[in-house]
């Protein structure tokens, strides 16, 4: 039986070589995209076969279509989730919607940004991206809105009336959490290894970013970036 850090560096290197695999070039976001389909059937196929798990344990998957507790707190995302997220809402959203979804995104960034992230779990806001209690972008969500399933409904409710307590926590599963993050990660470490410049931030902060400067992507494919540490 594997120890937490193997399973944890297991998932990690199937992340780097979906993305190894992949991601051949970066003359254009398509390869990237690519990896990204992968990469999410990847977890969703593990997800289906823990869903089987739970059921046969009586413990079920309580999430479904509706159920919006998780989606008033801040989500993380990476740069290339934001970058697939937003190309998709170019072309599935019309102007009128783009439009809204701007102005939620700016009005939510103005209430938590430079908030410390104690500070801005004690916020209750809407996902820009929710509407009429359902995800908008639900097929390109990211991987934090994926992994992040609860084995209770009222868990989650308890926890959505009471968000500054630190004490209450929702009954997740916790070894998807984990092997979505480390997925994540290993597909982020292959991004980095290739210059690719990564950042994690909540999804207003990319979307109001991305907003203002829709020519982002072609910086981020074109131009080489080396932390710190390799350019010291």
């Amino acid at each position: 039986m594997q120890s937490k850090g193997e399973t944890n560096l297991t998932f990690y290197k199937d992340g780097y070589t979906i993305a190894s695999r992949e991601v051949t070039d970066f003359n254009s976001l398509t390869p990237l995209f690519k990896g990204m389909q992968s990469q999410y059937a990847a977890i969703s196929q593990l997800t289906q076969s823990f869903a089987m798990r739970t059921h046969q344990q009586n413990k079920p998957i309580a999430c479904h279509k509706g159920c919006a507790y998780c989606c008033y707190q801040p989500v993380y995302m990476t740069s290339q989730e934001a970058l697939l997220i937003y190309e998709f809402i170019l072309q599935a959203f019309d102007e009128n919607q783009l439009k809204t979804l701007r102005s939620k995104t700016e009005k939510k960034l103005k209430k938590t940004k430079n908030l410390p992230e104690e500070n801005k779990q004690k916020i209750l806001h809407a996902c820009p991206f929710l509407s009429d209690g359902s995800c908008s972008i639900y097929s390109v969500r990211p991987m934090a809105c994926r992994i992040y399933l609860s084995a209770s409904k009222d868990s989650c409710k308890k926890k959505y009336d009471n968000a500054g307590n630190k004490e209450i926590f929702p009954e997740l599963f916790d070894f998807l959490l984990k092997a979505g993050k480390y997925m994540n990660e290993g597909f982020v470490g292959y991004l980095k290894g290739k210059g690719r410049k990564m950042e994690e931030l909540t999804i207003e902060e990319f979307m109001v970013k991305l907003f203002k400067n829709p020519e982002f992507y072609k910086t981020w494919l074109t131009e080489d970036y080396f932390g710190e540490e390799e350019t010291k």
